[in-house]
């Protein structure tokens, strides 16, 4: 039995973001994501909001790209929230909550600063959801791969359009 060959596309950037969860039957990254495949300078994919390594490391696999932008809802945020750090801690509401990775450091940073822009803030709390976990996994793959990365965390009503050029300026860099 022969082994199925994935197909690898050298991608310059890769940005992401989340689908539907829990109570929000839309998820705000999802929007930002069309608006970033329309732009045609990065490749944006939605991922399902689940504790499951996998699904990152493989579009890291197939897409190769430099530089990796994370996005992530944020019920609470008033600001866009660049996040600089995740917590190796995962927590969901049927869960207590465990490491990530247990032999893993306690906190991994991004490699991709970007300043703090108007209506944007800068932190050092990603939470304990899908979020900072992909931000912990992505951030030790990154390592790995030489890849710059980083996170922001969106407001339910952030303004798309305002997001989306915010992307763009990152992308440019």
């Amino acid at each position: 039995m022969e082994t199925p060959t994935v197909e690898i596309v050298q991608m310059n950037a890769l940005v992401y973001g989340f689908g539907p969860y829990g109570k929000f039957a839309h998820n705000v990254t999802t929007d930002i994501i069309r608006s970033v495949n329309r732009m045609k300078r990065a490749k944006g994919m939605v991922f399902d909001v689940r504790f499951n390594q996998k699904q990152f490391i493989e579009a890291l696999e197939r897409y190769r790209p430099e530089m990796v932008i994370g996005l992530g809802q944020h019920p609470r945020a008033r600001k866009i929230r660049i996040e600089r750090r995740a917590r190796n801690w995962q927590a969901s509401s049927s869960t207590e909550g465990k490491r990530i990775e247990r032999s893993g450091p306690e906190y991994c940073y991004v490699s991709l600063k970007i300043s703090a822009a108007e209506g944007a803030t800068v932190t050092y709390d990603a939470g304990d959801y899908v979020c900072n976990y992909s931000m912990y996994v992505m951030c030790r793959e990154t390592e790995k791969t030489g890849a710059k990365y980083a996170f922001l965390h969106v407001p339910l009503n952030v303004d798309v359009e305002k997001a989306t050029e915010l992307i763009g300026k990152i992308l440019s860099r």
